[in-house]
């Protein structure tokens, strides 16, 4: 039986008609062949900031929005960055081989239809330890990298995880299984603080503190025995605005509990701002200097926060702890590097002096990684 619902969101997701090359030379319509290289990822969650990326710094965009405009794929392709859609997959649906299947045709001809080159699952659902959807979830990945590179030559299919295995957040999938099934593992190495048990730890902190993140890269390569070129480091290009509850002489900036799959506190106390809105508070609004944290590595400051009136505690990262994470990254002779999310610059025409040197400063920090195919060998 047709599922003409699902057949009705994927028509609704197909930005334009194959045959209808929108770049004069209409080998850009064609699927980059870049054979093996080293990966700086970039996940773009806005239509409206593209022409502005340092395509210099990126070998793949992960394309987050529902649509996009159909000169990206010119300058994209144009620039050998590989173009791929951000995708999920109802966890609920895991065992229904139809609905799998059904998904993985949709997700091939989306690929077709829109000239890109691939996929990247974005699933975080928790999956209970030793649940047979773990090996669902593998299945599923196994299914779509066999049918996309079947037909779309040179495509890559990608699987974001968490900073660590195996039960992150609840998330126990079979990450052996994944690094296998697919081109390779997104660590997501920030919200590394989605789950704090100790009351006495709720406190505001680093989102990616250097030494757990190096903790988990070792979990993958040395317990799970998962290659090192398998894997590319996400870091976070946004940053965390904590209320303070208190805030003693040490900065000790004490938070909400507000509870996540199980644990009594989380960063979830915290809001989310991208790069430019922390970096502009720290111009204008602080009551105290740009900080660093040796025992994290991250930044931090407080602002006195005129809506609520209360002392709000900034954590984040900047190019100056960003290229420790990179240099982790060239160390461990990862595959790559990439960022959540690149649209957190400020790429405005009135932007000012103070933030387009922000966004140069975080473009150029990504040069820092720099494995070469000696060193891989």
């Amino acid at each position: 039986m047709v599922d003409f619902r699902s057949l009705f969101v994927f028509l609704l997701s197909i930005t334009f008609v194959v045959g209808d090359c929108p770049c004069p030379d209409e080998s850009l319509c064609r699927p980059l062949q870049t054979g093996s290289r080293h990966e700086k990822v970039a996940f773009m969650v806005s239509k409206d900031n593209w022409r502005a990326y340092d395509y210099n710094q990126i070998t793949t965009l992960v394309i987050c929005t529902d649509s996009f405009d159909p000169q990206l794929v010119c300058l994209a392709h144009s620039r050998q960055v590989r173009l791929a859609w951000l995708a999920n997959y109802d966890v609920k649906q895991l065992g229904n081989v139809t609905a799998r299947s059904e998904w993985v045709r949709a997700q091939v001809n989306k690929v077709k239809s829109t000239y890109t080159d691939g996929i990247n699952f974005d699933m975080e659902d928790d999956i209970p330890d030793g649940s047979i959807m773990a090996d669902q979830y593998t299945q599923l990945v196994q299914e779509l990298t066999n049918l996309i590179h079947i037909e779309i030559s040179g495509s890559m299919v990608s699987v974001d995880v968490a900073w660590s295995a195996p039960c992150i957040d609840g998330r126990c999938y079979d990450y052996q299984g994944l690094a296998r099934v697919s081109d390779f593992l997104f660590v997501m190495a920030y919200d590394l603080r989605s789950q704090i048990y100790d009351l006495n730890d709720c406190i505001a902190s680093a989102n990616s503190p250097i030494a757990r993140v190096a903790a988990g890269l070792t979990n993958y390569t040395q317990v799970f025995e998962i290659a090192s070129s398998k894997l590319v480091l996400g870091v976070p290009w946004y940053c965390y605005d904590y209320t303070c509850l208190s805030l003693d002489v040490n900065q000790t900036c004490q938070i909400q509990h507000v509870p996540f799959r199980g644990s009594p506190c989380s960063d979830a106390a915290g809001t989310q701002h991208d790069y430019q809105y922390c970096r502009q508070l720290l111009r204008v609004n602080a009551t105290t200097t740009r900080m660093i944290d040796n025992r994290t590595g991250g930044v931090f400051f407080d602002y006195f926060n005129q809506g609520d009136g209360k002392t709000h505690q900034i954590w984040m990262d900047d190019p100056e702890t960003l290229v420790i994470k990179y240099d982790l990254a060239t160390d461990r002779r990862l595959l790559g590097i990439g960022m959540w999310h690149v649209d957190a610059l400020d790429y405005s025409p009135n932007a000012t002096k103070e933030a387009r040197q922000d966004t140069i400063d975080m473009w150029n920090a990504m040069k820092r990684f720099h494995v070469t195919e000696t060193e891989t060998n």
